[in-house]
């Protein structure tokens, strides 16, 4: 004979049950919420250490063009065949004209930093620092041109280059002290201190850094090659840490951070111990309570399932407000408890994105080509000392103009004709320092006051400036047309600069339809995004180049007529 289960059973059975699944929801939900924040954690903090590391390279790259810009100074090559030209020049006056731009050469960077000119086929030493410029302390025959060395004995990177040609033998060393890359590195807002590691052991903290873990963190990446970034979650001191590695652009050097996943995640597995403990409670209250619950189950049940389902599919601001029986309560305030602190720790993880973001873009607008500024500066100069006054005027009216368009971001659409009158600016900027560029508009006057994404047009001539004419030898063309399509319009930019071979051309088309890397740069994928994001999927950008001939970059966009902006 089948024994049947009494009501009271089926209503312990029954809720037993229920509780389970109710938990074993909750744990998915919050095994996603952890790997979520992990997730964006992650992406946050790598792109705080780039930014970090795009920051140390840029001074880095100061320091080693100063150096490089002394091997082609012309007083520095004329007191390297001083013998030959002695009778022209006096020595003195040259050797004193060579230090004075040494000192100014390197008190112009933010670090502090020593240059040393030698001459080995007369021992001469000339410096920035001149108790250096008495005694050799570098032993150039052990220095690799090129590289960074680091001597941990004094503390100081040094960077070796030589010249042997242009009539005379020229080297140039360049050293700067760790110290400068502590303040840097000191100077970095976040709760987790980043730090420099060379596998020969060595390290470079900032003065708050905890060593000892710091330590153990580097060890973790023994024997590891970090190409691009490395991101990886390890175990130290009895705590869980999310550890970013980046190399930089000193030889052999790693940018480390690492944060503790506890002080992040401690407030969802908080949640989860109180919600586990509530459950067990109502399991207990539920067999002593089976006929209350009976009566008063139903309607509570559905309200926190139905908040489950909510909270499941990214409603992280569900609450249950009504005021259940005194066995749920503890339940609810749980949930409640928990989707509050899921949530703030969602809006704090997105906070911080947008932060990391916004500072990346003004640190990019910080860095609008300073040394095109310095350039422009040292041309008016030069200009200004000959008395050609009118080439001053020119070129300071068009730099102002240039730098009055590039920084003014209250609006990101403006019309084609002001984009135009930038590129004519810059063009004539260029022209003005070497007048080699021809430059051509053919756009019809009913697209001049279309409305386009501010430097959508810019990049792309600096491209054909850089890449196509710089390296080709004489004149060369930019042509930029602009007509109106049946169902838009097209933009395109032309030169016909030195090109690129069907190899090149093929890679460059790969990496534009792929997501942005260090290795595709970012000024056409750049243009393309927001080319994209402006005029939708109607938006096109096409490139086309030969060998030797130029290159040509298209911008089509295709809409109804009534969605054209230009207005």
């Amino acid at each position: 004979m089948t024994r049947k289960w009494s009501l009271f059973t089926k209503m312990v059975t029954f809720l037993a049950l229920l509780l389970l699944a109710i938990a074993g929801l909750y744990g998915y939900t919050v095994a996603t919420s952890i790997n979520t924040v992990q997730q964006e954690l992650e992406t946050s903090r790598l792109n705080q250490l780039k930014f970090l590391a795009d920051m140390l390279e840029n001074d880095i790259d100061q320091l080693t063009l100063n150096a490089y810009n002394l091997l082609q100074d012309q007083s520095v090559r004329d007191y390297a065949i001083l013998p030959s030209i002695e009778h022209l020049v006096d020595r003195n006056r040259l050797k004193m004209t060579i230090s004075e731009k040494l000192k100014l050469q390197s008190t112009a960077s933010a670090w502090t930093n020593t240059l040393t000119v030698y001459y080995p086929e007369t021992g001469d030493v000339l410096s920035s620092d001149p108790i250096r410029a008495l005694k050799v302390e570098y032993d150039f025959n052990a220095l690799q041109p090129g590289q960074w060395t680091f001597d941990h004995l004094t503390g100081e990177f040094t960077l070796y280059v030589r010249d042997r040609e242009a009539g005379g033998d020229v080297c140039v060393v360049l050293s700067f002290s760790s110290e400068n890359i502590r303040k840097l590195l000191a100077s970095y807002e976040s709760h987790s201190r980043p730090y420099l590691y060379h596998p020969s052991g060595r390290f470079i903290f900032d003065y708050n850094m905890d060593s000892v873990t710091a330590i153990r963190m580097a060890g973790q990446l023994w024997g590891k090659e970090i190409e691009g970034s490395l991101t990886m979650v390890t175990e130290a001191n009895g705590m869980s840490y999310l550890l970013n590695a980046l190399p930089t652009v000193l030889d052999g050097w790693v940018l480390i951070e690492f944060t503790p996943l506890e002080r992040i995640l401690q407030p969802i597995r908080k949640s989860t111990t109180l919600f586990a403990g509530a459950t067990a409670a109502l399991l207990c209250l539920g067999v002593a309570f089976a006929f209350e619950l009976y009566r008063n189950v139903q309607l509570p049940i559905r309200k926190l399932v139905s908040s489950l389902a909510r909270f499941r599919e990214g409603d992280y601001g569900v609450r249950i407000g009504f005021e259940p029986a005194r066995e749920f309560r503890l339940l609810t305030e749980g949930f409640n408890e928990m989707a509050k602190r899921v949530g703030d720790l969602i809006d704090k993880v997105l906070t911080e994105q947008l932060r990391a973001k916004e500072a990346e873009f003004k640190q990019l607008q910080s860095q609008i080509n300073p040394h095109f500024l310095y350039n422009c500066l040292f041309y008016i100069k030069s200009k200004a000392r000959i008395g050609d006054t009118e080439s001053v005027e020119a070129m300071a009216l068009s730099l102002g103009e240039y730098y009055r368009y590039m920084t003014r971001t209250e609006k990101d659409m403006v019309p084609l004709r002001s984009e135009l009158d930038l590129i004519n600016n810059y063009v004539s900027i260029l022209n003005l320092r070497k007048p080699r560029i021809d430059y051509m508009t053919d756009v019809s006057e009913e697209l001049m006051d279309l409305h386009i994404p501010r430097l959508l047009l810019q990049p792309l001539v600096e491209n054909a400036v850089m890449h196509g004419i710089e390296p080709k030898p004489g004149r060369g063309t930019i042509r930029i047309t602009g007509r109106r399509l049946a169902d838009g319009f097209v933009l395109t930019v032309e030169d016909d600069g030195v090109g690129m071979t069907p190899e090149a051309l093929a890679k460059l088309r790969g990496q534009l339809r792929g997501p942005k890397s260090d290795e595709s740069g970012c000024g056409v994928w750049n243009v393309q995004q927001r080319f994209l994001q402006k005029f939708g999927p109607g938006a096109v950008l096409e490139m086309d180049s030969k060998a030797g001939e130029g290159t040509t970059v298209t911008l089509r966009c295709e809409f109804r007529e009534q969605e054209v902006p230009t207005a």
